[in-house]
């Protein structure tokens, strides 16, 4: 099944509420965040003119993904309220239909799996006993 979170995803004025699923394997130095070639357009950054193209192993090989330079913020979304937010850096890769985020944003948003099989999940600020469920997939195609 996965975890998955809603998140707000603000890009220079502009937000989007989306699910997010919570990648483990997603390892980066950096809060990144994934997203699909059809979110990127649906928020007018894709065509982009200007990007840096990188090259990175993922679980389906070797592929080209563009870091976009734009400041962004990501929101999890918790009852309706953000909870937690942190700045990101914003990587489309043409290979995803789904939001992704990264390990390091996973631990800057507070995210705490419980259990992947199952898509259970807390907050840093929930009580010990608090077990979330996984939002359902969001496709952007």
């Amino acid at each position: 099944m996965g975890i998955r979170v809603k998140i707000k995803l603000l890009i220079e004025g502009k937000g989007v509420e989306t699910a997010a699923l919570v990648n483990s394997g997603f390892e980066s130095s950096e809060p990144d965040i994934c997203i699909p070639i059809g979110l990127a357009k649906r928020m007018g950054l894709w065509p982009s003119l200007k990007f840096e193209s990188e090259e990175v192993s993922t679980a389906g090989g070797e592929v080209s993904i563009f870091r976009l330079p734009v400041e962004a913020e990501v929101q999890l979304i918790i009852d309706d309220e953000a909870r937690a937010s942190s700045p990101c850096s914003i990587i489309v890769n043409p290979y995803v239909e789904e939001v992704l985020l990264s390990d390091y944003l996973i631990d800057e948003l507070g995210i705490i799996p419980i259990s992947f099989r199952k898509g259970l999940w807390r907050h840093r600020t929930d009580s010990e006993g608090v077990a979330r469920g996984s939002e359902g997939p969001q496709y952007w195609r």
